[in-house]
């Protein structure tokens, strides 16, 4: 099966799990940015759109003979460097150690580095942790950016309101995954969701009340935003396979319709050495989180 909306994607995958489809195997093909970037009849290079993205986060773009590939720039009055990674691109390990190198290097060096991507890899949350490096930050840049820069006046428009919002990546943290003995060639594994962290609720589409009720709900409650999770106990770092899934609605695991349940004793066969485990979850917004734990 194939479709290209978040919301019927969603609604596919619990009508595989009410008919006890396991496993099943999702995967995105094809990239939105990369396609609306070939359509656009604005931008015919990569740095062109690079340089408006600069300008809308509030950069100043270096010169050509500085910058060839047009893509850095720097916030006035700051040592604050600044590089937009390509839409036809994947933001992950290489783009993030790109920018520590450019932040100790380029032009003498800077304090900070800001990366903003339009697409990530999957554990992009994963590779930003294991950096540990409070002086990189990792940006997305609103994927309906260039559904609104059809047209120079609309770009002119974007950047006198100031009303565009570059916000942080979503990630789902889970409590260490506990596996014990439960037959000579069996294993339960208990996962845990931790928490999870949602992009700024001003980049959401929502109105002042809502935002309001949002705020709250992710200073008190920020598990009850997801909509879907799932796990794949031997994760082989490249096919996810989900073993088991909950979802909002879903009352067979608990009665609680309006949230998912946290936490998941699962049994799988044994292996040799380290496990890796990952968990996917997907919000109530639509937005995809992974975390991969080994133990």
């Amino acid at each position: 099966m194939s479709d290209i909306g978040k919301p019927a994607i969603m609604i596919t995958r619990q009508r595989l799990i009410d008919q006890e489809a396991r496993p099943f195997l999702y995967q995105s093909i094809g990239d939105y940015q990369k396609e609306a970037f070939t359509s656009s009849r604005l931008f015919r290079r990569i740095g062109d759109l690079s340089q408006v993205v600069l300008n809308l986060y509030g950069a100043l773009p270096f010169p050509d003979e500085q910058n060839p590939n047009r893509n850095l720039g720097y916030i006035k009055n700051s040592r604050t460097l600044v590089m937009v990674d390509s839409p036809s691109k994947l933001t992950g390990y290489a783009t993030l150690k790109k920018a520590q190198e450019l932040r100790e290097s380029f032009l003498g060096g800077w304090d900070r580095v800001v990366v903003l991507g339009w697409n990530f890899v999957f554990d992009i949350a994963t590779l930003i942790k294991n950096f540990n490096d409070d002086k990189l930050e990792v940006l997305v840049i609103p994927p309906d950016l260039l559904d609104k820069l059809k047209t120079k006046s609309s770009y002119e428009s974007l950047l006198k309101s100031g009303k565009i919002r570059f916000s942080s990546l979503q990630y789902l943290s889970i409590k260490k995954p506990v596996v014990k003995n439960y037959s000579s060639d069996i294993d339960e594994i208990t996962i845990e969701l931790d928490n999870y962290i949602l992009l700024s609720p001003d980049s959401l589409p929502l109105d002042d009340a809502n935002k309001e009720k949002l705020t709250d709900i992710i200073a008190h409650d920020p598990l009850a935003l997801i909509e879907y999770w799932s796990v794949d106990p031997d994760y082989d770092g490249e096919t996810f396979r989900s073993k088991w899934q909950d979802y909002r609605s879903n009352v067979e695991n608990d009665a609680d319709p309006f949230r998912v349940i946290k936490e998941v004793a699962i049994l799988s066969p044994k292996v040799k050495g380290k496990r890796k485990i990952c968990v996917k979850a997907v919000d109530v917004f639509g937005f995809e989180s992974v975390v991969v734990e080994e133990v």
